[in-house]
C-alpha cells in the first residue's frame, strides 16, 4: 500500500504533468499567432483583393461547392484559435462568393465553430488560473452572469466596442456555461454577419469596408444589444419595488 507522503509526491507530479502540457498548449498557441502575423495576411487580404478574385473564387466554388465551403469554416477555426484578424473580410468575402442567405450562414457557423475553440482552450488553460488569483473579487460578476447569462452574452455580441476574441478569452476563463456562450455567440454575431454579407454581394458598389460599419450601423447594433439588456433592467426594477 502506497504511503501519505508517496500518494502525496505521486499527486504533485501529476498536477505537474498536466500544467506543463497547458503551458506547452499555450506556446503552440503563441507560436502559432506569431507565425501567421509574420505573414502579413491581415493586409494582404482585403477588400481590393476579394474585388480582384472575385471571379476566379466563384468559378472555383461552383466546380468544388463542399470543399469550397469545408475551407471557408476551417478558416475560422484556425482565426478563433490563433486569434488571428480576417474575420470581417471574410464575411464579405461570403456574400461576393456565396451569396445570401448561404454566405452568413457559413461565417455564423464558422465563427461559432471558432469562437466555441477558443472558449474551451481559455477554460482548459485559463480558469483555474484565475479563479485562483480573482476567485473572491469575480464572484458578483459570476453571480451576474449566472442570472442574466444570456442576455450578457447577446450584448457582448451586439455591441461592436468588444474584441471578438477578448470575449472568448474572458468567457471561457468565466463560469457560463458553453451552450449560453455558444448561441449567444450564435444569434449575436448574426447581424452584423449579414451585414458585412449583404455589402460583399454587391461588391462592386462597395468602396470600403468604412461604408459598411457607417455610424448608424453601429448605433443600430448598439440599440439592439440595449434591447437585449431590457429583462436585466426589468428584473431589478422587480427587486426594488
Amino acid at each position: 500500500m502506497l504511503s501519505f507522503r508517496s500518494t502525496k509526491l505521486c499527486l504533485i507530479k501529476l498536477l505537474q504533468i498536466e500544467m506543463n502540457k497547458k503551458s506547452w498548449g499555450l506556446c503552440l498557441i503563441l507560436i502559432g499567432s506569431g507565425f501567421f502575423y509574420s505573414l502579413n495576411m491581415d493586409d494582404s487580404l482585403n477588400l481590393e483583393w476579394v474585388k480582384a478574385n472575385q471571379k476566379p473564387l466563384e468559378v472555383y466554388y461552383q466546380a468544388n461547392g463542399l470543399t469550397v465551403m469545408a475551407g471557408f469554416v476551417a478558416l475560422f477555426l484556425l482565426i478563433g484559435l490563433f486569434l488571428l484578424p480576417g474575420a470581417t473580410i471574410l464575411s464579405v468575402c461570403s456574400g461576393a462568393v456565396f451569396g445570401l442567405p448561404l454566405g452568413p450562414l457559413l461565417v455564423s457557423l464558422g465563427s461559432t465553430l471558432g469562437a466555441m475553440l477558443a472558449f474551451f482552450i481559455a477554460r482548459t488553460i485559463l480558469r483555474d488560473w484565475v479563479e485562483e488569483k480573482f476567485g473572491e473579487r469575480l464572484q458578483p460578476i459570476h453571480v451576474g452572469l449566472r442570472e442574466n447569462d444570456i442576455h450578457y452574452m447577446l450584448v457582448l455580441r451586439l455591441v461592436p466596442l468588444f474584441p471578438f476574441f477578448l470575449v472568448n478569452i474572458a468567457m471561457g476563463a468565466s463560469q457560463i456555461s458553453w451552450k449560453v456562450f455558444m448561441f449567444g455567440t450564435l444569434l449575436g454575431k448574426l447581424p452584423a454577419t449579414w451585414v458585412y454579407a449583404n455589402a460583399g454581394s454587391q461588391l462592386t458598389t462597395l468602396r470600403s469596408l468604412s461604408d459598411i460599419t457607417s455610424p448608424g450601423v453601429l448605433g443600430a447594433f448598439t440599440l439592439l444589444g440595449l434591447l437585449a439588456l431590457t429583462p436585466v433592467f426589468y428584473k431589478r426594477m422587480q427587486k426594488k419595488y
